[in-house]
């Protein structure tokens, strides 16, 4: 018997390491951190004297070897992705960490510069132009802009930060041409592209466009005050309404926090619009386990989290004025 037993571990641990050396294209994505903003957010002339919490929500994924890959798929808090399906995970991990890095860097000047300008500060914006990121499968400036172009008038007008193109669009109509100036490899080019619909964001307004992916090329904000963050594990973009609500909490007299644990995640826009993100599972169930009693989230994830909101009140926002009004009523 002992000498059944003895073979019998040994199987078992060299199966295990076996199963420990297969890879496997997939990735897991699961539970990550529920961090108390309050704690890692300072501001000038601000106070931290708010009875609830704002708790930033995140997910950790994890390449799969075959081990890996079965505990994920027995989990139910775990999902597995297809890293051949995913244009960032099927990047070189050191490339998809200096990305995600950089969009969390982006995106925490978005939440200051929003919250800033919801307490009536006026921050100073600047920026290159518009950075061509990739076209949109039904835009009309396919084969007429490129990854890496970068916009810098519509018809007469300048255009140096997102936020200015956006604005120059707005007073255009739907189906309009446009004429679009562009750098390319140091030379200047234009071309005429018509404005299409854009696809459903959950904005109540109608939007359109060029039909392209951007950001503003050297986007550089001068702040009236000093605000630290200290996040530097967080990567990504999906934290920036709740540190944005942060600083504006630590800068108004009234809680917006109303005495609870508010959970939450959203990619906030500089016009204050919030826009879908991935790990709803994953984050709810982070928000869960620190008590979390709200959990805030962008409308077109609304139907998601709804599968998971057993023990916590999930509440969809379309935009920072409509999380703050649905703040200030519970």
């Amino acid at each position: 018997m002992y000498y059944f037993k003895r073979h019998f571990l040994i199987i078992i641990i060299a199966v295990l390491i076996l199963l420990n050396l297969i890879p496997t294209p997939y990735f897991l994505v699961i539970p990550g951190q529920a961090i108390n903003l309050g704690e890692n957010i300072t501001v000038e002339n601000g106070g931290k004297d708010a009875k609830g919490q704002f708790l930033l929500t995140s997910t950790a994924i994890i390449k799969a070897n075959l081990l890996l890959y079965i505990y994920g798929f027995l989990d139910p808090n775990i999902d597995l992705k297809n890293g051949d399906d995913e244009t960032l995970l099927n990047m070189k991990q050191k490339d998809y960490i200096n990305i995600m890095e950089k969009l969390m860097q982006e995106s925490q000047m978005i939440s200051k510069v929003v919250a800033l300008r919801k307490a009536g500060y006026s921050p100073e914006i600047s920026g290159q132009g518009i950075l061509v990121n990739g076209i949109l499968d039904d835009s009309l400036a396919k084969n007429k802009l490129l990854p890496g172009d970068v916009i810098i008038k519509i018809d007469e007008q300048f255009t140096h930060t997102l936020e200015e193109f956006s604005e120059i669009i707005r007073g255009y109509s739907l189906s309009q041409i446009v004429r679009i100036t562009f750098l390319r490899d140091n030379s200047t080019y234009s071309t005429l592209i018509p404005l299409i619909e854009l696809p459903d964001t959950g904005s109540k307004t109608e939007r359109m466009g060029i039909g392209i992916y951007a950001e503003t090329k050297d986007l550089q904000c001068k702040f009236p005050l000093e605000i630290e963050i200290n996040l530097e594990k967080i990567k990504g973009p999906s934290a920036s309404l709740m540190i944005a609500l942060e600083v504006l909490n630590q800068l108004t007299e009234n809680d917006l926090s109303s005495s609870l644990l508010i959970a939450g995640t959203g990619n906030l826009s500089m016009d204050g619009r919030i826009t879908e993100v991935d790990g709803i599972k994953q984050k709810i169930i982070s928000a869960k386990k620190h008590k979390a009693d709200v959990f805030l989230v962008p409308q077109k994830n609304y139907p998601e989290a709804l599968r998971f909101s057993h023990g916590i009140r999930i509440i969809p926002v379309d935009d920072f004025d409509d999380a703050i009004m649905k703040l200030i009523k519970l």
